[in-house]
């Protein structure tokens, strides 16, 4: 392959990582932070897919449906759970964590490339350990986006690299954005010309794990490929669990173990979920109905938006497929 061309599929990859990254890892598809899985049916009959939606009430109008979503899916997770189809249907306005729009067009991915990388007089080697640099590179090497991606390391932020990881193991088990929940109704709402917002720019997203201190990164890059043998297997099992509508077992499976990795869990859920909840209640004090779609970590367990919003005297409840959802006014 001639130089320029083999530049530019570099490039190519790189963007595609980039888009694939954020939307795995910052929508918390499932990473490697000390989680276990848990016994669970990795299959689920189409009839059986319960799904994780909730109805939030107590403003002064409009009705919330809260949707747990898996950001990237596989084409055996078809069809999901009615239940989606029927809280987008009685919804007049969908919202996201991010912009959909913004992140799918060229400067939207351009963003996202140039704020994961270090710019001049930067490199990776001035943040991580040689053994771990070595570590990476041996583990990118298993992976054909990855062999690309290695040519990147020395400019790639430790974050990148960490949602990278990922994102390469999500790819391994054909689990794509494309197949994810925010895309099939990114492009619903599109065709049938309903309102699309996001919650938090690329910006925002792309500068969590810049909070980190060194140490602290390399600690969860080093963890992260510790386990990361297990990650098909949590990627399977978690899908399950969220087709189920099982919240012990997505509790278990995305926040009990995150409870030791503090400062992870207050940048990737807690202070987003706070910052969450006065939208929420915004659309709660509307006239019309709004669905949000967020991954599932953010709605399950202690200090989650629903756990917020019920605190805060809303009331809030899981529907079911076939259910009688309430109209706006």
């Amino acid at each position: 392959m001639k130089l320029p061309a083999f530049l530019s599929q570099c490039r190519r990859s790189l963007r595609s990582i980039a888009s694939t990254a954020l939307t795995a890892a910052l929508g918390l598809f499932p990473m490697a932070t000390g989680a276990r899985a848990q016994d669970a049916a990795n299959s689920v009959a189409p009839e059986d897919r319960e799904g994780c939606v909730w109805e939030v009430t107590g403003g002064s109008g409009g009705t919330v449906y809260l949707a747990g979503s898996v950001h990237l899916l596989r084409e055996q997770d078809y069809p999901v759970s009615p239940i989606y189809d029927e809280a987008y249907a009685n919804s007049h306005e969908i919202v996201m964590e991010i912009d959909m729009g913004e992140m799918l067009n060229p400067e939207g991915v351009m963003k996202m490339q140039a704020l994961g990388m270090y710019g001049a007089g930067d490199s990776l080697d001035q943040h991580l350990s040689p053994e771990t640099l070595d570590r990476l590179r041996k583990y990118l090497d298993t992976h054909d986006m990855g062999k690309m991606l290695a040519l990147a390391l020395p400019r790639l932020k430790p974050g990148m690299i960490f949602m990278t990881i990922s994102s390469l193991e999500a790819m391994r088990l054909n689990a794509k954005p494309e197949l994810g929940l925010e895309m099939t109704y990114f492009g619903k709402a599109q065709e049938d010309a309903k309102p699309i917002r996001g919650l938090e720019t690329i910006e925002f997203q792309m500068t969590r794990f810049d909070e980190l201190s060194d140490t602290e990164i390399e600690e969860l890059i080093t963890k992260t490929l510790d386990e990361v043998h297990e990650m098909p297997d949590m990627i399977d099992k978690l899908i399950a669990a969220w087709h189920m509508g099982d919240e012990a077992k997505l509790d278990k499976l995305m926040n009990d173990q995150m409870e030791e990795e503090g400062k992870i869990r207050e940048l990737l859920l807690t202070e987003r979920n706070a910052n969450w909840v006065p939208e929420i209640e915004k659309s709660l004090k509307g006239k019309k109905n709004v669905m949000f779609i967020v991954g599932a970590a953010h709605l399950i367990g202690k200090g989650s938006v629903i756990d917020l919003l019920r605190t805060k005297g809303y009331e809030v409840k899981k529907i079911a497929p076939k259910a009688v959802l309430k109209k706006a006014a």
